[in-house]
């Protein structure tokens, strides 16, 4: 056994850890491209104070100036998540609806 992990190792332990992150907020059953756009979410927002605790809090103008972009891109990341969401959503209803008017 060597002392450090393989690559391999990594990737299915940062995937154990996200699949509990997933799981701890409900969120197990998501598609693939879903899985991979709340996983640049969560990388955007960790530890820039939303998900993680904010370590220097006299932090230098770089770094809070960093930490905001990483916020913004974070939210950014959320509102195409939710605009997609939405116009899934959006597509199921008409769906029913055309469904229950052909019924009649």
């Amino acid at each position: 056994m060597g002392l450090f992990k393989s690559k391999e190792e990594k990737e299915q332990e940062k995937q154990a850890k996200m699949q509990q992150w997933l799981k701890d907020r409900n969120l197990e059953d998501l598609s693939e491209d879903d899985y991979t756009q709340v996983d640049r979410i969560k990388t955007e927002l960790w530890g820039t104070g939303f998900l993680g605790a904010l370590n220097n809090i006299a932090a230098s103008d770089k770094d809070l100036q960093r930490n905001m972009q990483n916020i913004l891109l974070g939210i950014s990341e959320q509102n195409w998540l939710l605009i997609k969401q939405n116009d899934k959503l959006a597509k199921q209803n008409e769906e029913i609806i055309k469904l229950l008017k052909d019924k009649n």
